[in-house]
This record gives structure tokens, sequence and C-alpha cells, in this order.
């Protein structure tokens, strides 16, 4: 996938010693927070189905087949860890169609209700070109999840002072730039906005120096800034502050 600005090498330096995959805990405030947003939108229906773009040792497609019985698809272009995901999924016991193609092929490929993707178009330069190419995925009613961190806030600060490396394989758009991307490919927008409450395991600081103790030194105003929101009713979501940039939308073209 040679426009990834990522590339095969990051994504192997992330998924190297990854061996299980830990389903999503909606109790945990950053996941109870998305749950929130994703059952406005989507709803339980076993004959629908859902596929991630960039799905290797993912534990979303997991979230989507347990709270909306969504049957789970996913492929990545990194093949070794497809052939890891398939077993890990296997072994979890979870019946999946997970397996090996590169994004932007050209060959012939299945439909289905939902295509989503978390974290994975940040790394195109041609974003309104890879956007456009989700379509080749869907049905002619289906919806689209993209979710990709805020690199434009405090989660973008830290990355870019704690691992440079591993921002400057990002793209810092923008709510504007994604919701622009998603409209121009013909989609009919539902909800596009940044998300959720400052979140520190968005950072990537694997490998660097002290890293068991700058992570607990990161997490540390997550949890009590979900619990202030919370007491005083207060969506503290922002450009500044949220971690993620969520886009739902259904096609319209």
């Amino acid at each position: 996938m040679k426009e990834d600005k990522a590339g095969s090498s990051y994504w192997n330096s992330i998924w190297t010693d990854k061996v299980v995959i830990h389903e999503i805990d909606i109790q945990y405030y950053t996941n109870n927070l998305l749950h929130d947003l994703y059952k406005q939108y989507f709803e339980q229906n076993e004959s629908k189905s859902i596929v991630e773009v960039g799905c290797a040792l993912s534990a979303n497609l997991l979230y989507f087949n347990r709270y909306y019985n969504y049957q789970i698809h996913g492929f990545d272009y990194e093949e070794v860890s497809v052939l890891r995901t398939q077993n890990i999924y296997h072994k979890m016991g979870y019946t999946a169609d997970i397996y090996h193609r590169d994004f932007f092929s050209k060959d012939t490929t299945k439909t289905y209700d939902v295509i989503s993707s978390f974290g994975v178009f940040e790394h195109f330069e041609n974003l309104e070109n890879s956007i456009e190419q989700t379509k080749r995925y869907l049905k002619e009613d289906g919806m689209i999840l993209t979710v990709i961190p805020n690199m434009n806030g405090i989660v973008g600060f830290f990355q870019k002072i704690l691992n440079r490396a591993v921002y400057d394989v990002h793209i810092p758009y923008t709510k504007e730039d994604i919701l622009s991307a998603h409209q121009n490919a013909g989609y009919t927008t539902l909800f596009c906005d940044y998300y959720g409450v400052y979140q520190s395991g968005v950072i990537n600081i694997q490998g660097i120096k002290y890293e068991s103790v700058i992570r607990k030194i990161l997490a540390i105003p997550g949890k009590p800034l979900y619990f202030l929101s919370k007491l005083l009713r207060w969506d503290i979501s922002n450009k500044m502050i949220s971690p993620y940039i969520i886009y739902i939308g259904k096609r319209s073209k």
C-alpha cells in the first residue's frame, strides 16, 4: 500500500509483541463514551455485516459482533498480522472473515452494510481519494464509520514531543478535513466532530526511555476529567482535549 505514510515496518513494530486481543470493556471511561455515541447510530441486526479496513489485531470487530450482532469481516495489507488475527479470533470463538488485501486494490470485492476504520486514514496524504475508495466496499445504502486520532490538540502535542517519529507518520487532519472528504465522496453526514475526553492510550510512546513511568504520568488527568464532565453534565469534547475525530455517515451516491 504505497500511499500509507507509515508503511509495513511501522505496523510491524507495533504488532510484534501482541499475542492477545482484549475485548473492549465498555465500563472503561473512554470506551463508555464511544459506546454511547455508536449506539445512537447503529442498531442490533444479525443480518448486517461490517468490514474493518486495517483490522490487524483489532478488537473493534469483536465489539460490533457482541453489541450489535453484526457479521464481522476485515482486511489488512500486512499478511503476517492477518494470519495472527485469524488465529486469535478463532481461539476466542469468533466467526470472522479476515483476509489479506490492499485497500486500493482494483480486484473485485464484496460489499458490506458498514465500513469502519480506526486510525487508518490519517496516514494517507490524499484523503479525498482514500475516502472515495471506501464506497467500493459498501452497499448502496451502507454506512461509514471513520475514527482517527486528533493530532491537533493535547494528544498531538504529547505525541510530537515524546515520540516524534510516530507523530511524523500521522497527518494532523482537522474535523473540517474529515467532513469535506466524506461529503465530497457522496456521504450524508450523521455525525462529525472531535470526540471524547483526554485519553493517554492514544499516544504511542512504545520503546521510549522511561516508558512505563511516563505512561502512568500521562494517564493521570483522564479519569478525573471524565468524572467531572459526568458530574457537571458537561460535554467537554473539543479540538484541544478530545483524543478522536469521528465521522459517521450514510452513502447517498
